[in-house]
């Protein structure tokens, strides 16, 4: 990406903060440097990825910067290019992963969109679902080290996400419910809630056929008891 035009990094950095500001948002977690060219995105990608095998085989409090930079093939001195410490690290990760799901989810909430409300739920779950259990050891440590090191901040800021997500997907189906705000907050406790608990509970070798068809359960559940806005067997 060309700098051209672009104001300095001080300027760039004041205005996003000034802008998530005025959005009310807490700022993402910090980072030194913002790798741009491919060599540097490389080296902090290596980084990243060295962070997940280690803490997957020996955990967060284990988890040394020594042993991540060794693992990553890059110096010491690099790793402090990008970050300020193993917290500032790790936080970026679980900032990076959490939104890479929102994002994947609302793609399949856009592309649902029209379809009967439980079509679009199943749409969204199948996706939410399928992504965590592909990298469960992953995901499990996730969960674990989000509770040991996420701010409230990054609680409330990945939380309005998720629950805005639910929310348009709602709207965006043939039959919204009337109070899709409150669906919203629903279908994400249970959802959310039920897949980082089970991970957390039984681990990644949880039973992934039982708890889609759980969850599905749960859901619909709650769809049945939901007033519609225009339901689809007015229409017909």
């Amino acid at each position: 990406m060309s700098l051209g035009n672009k104001p300095p990094p001080g300027v760039r950095l004041a205005r996003g903060a000034l802008a998530r500001a005025a959005e009310g948002a807490p700022p993402p977690p910090a980072v030194r440097r913002r790798p741009r060219q491919s060599r540097a995105q490389a080296s902090a990608q290596a980084l990243q990825d060295a962070f997940v095998r280690v803490l997957i085989e020996r955990g967060y409090a284990r988890t040394t910067i020594r042993e991540l930079v060794g693992v990553a093939g890059v110096g010491v001195g690099t790793f402090y290019d990008y970050f300020g410490n193993k917290h500032a690290l790790a936080a970026f990760w679980i900032h990076q992963r959490v939104q890479a799901l929102e994002a994947a989810v609302r793609e399949a909430a856009a592309a649902a969109t029209g379809r009967p409300l439980a079509d679009v739920v199943d749409a969204v779950l199948a996706v939410q679902l399928g992504t965590v259990l592909q990298a469960a050891p992953e995901w499990a440590a996730l969960f674990l080290l989000e509770r040991q090191i996420s701010s409230i901040d990054a609680f409330r800021s990945h939380y309005g996400n998720w629950v805005q997500m639910w929310h348009s997907a709602l709207l965006g189906a043939a039959d919204p419910p009337q109070d899709a705000a409150g669906a919203a907050r629903m279908l994400h406790a249970i959802s959310y809630g039920w897949i980082s608990q089970s991970l957390l509970a039984h681990g990644p070798g949880v039973d992934a056929q039982a708890l889609r068809a759980s969850l599905v359960q749960a859901l619909h559940a709650v769809l049945g008891t939901l007033e519609r806005e225009n339901p689809i067997e007015n229409r017909l």
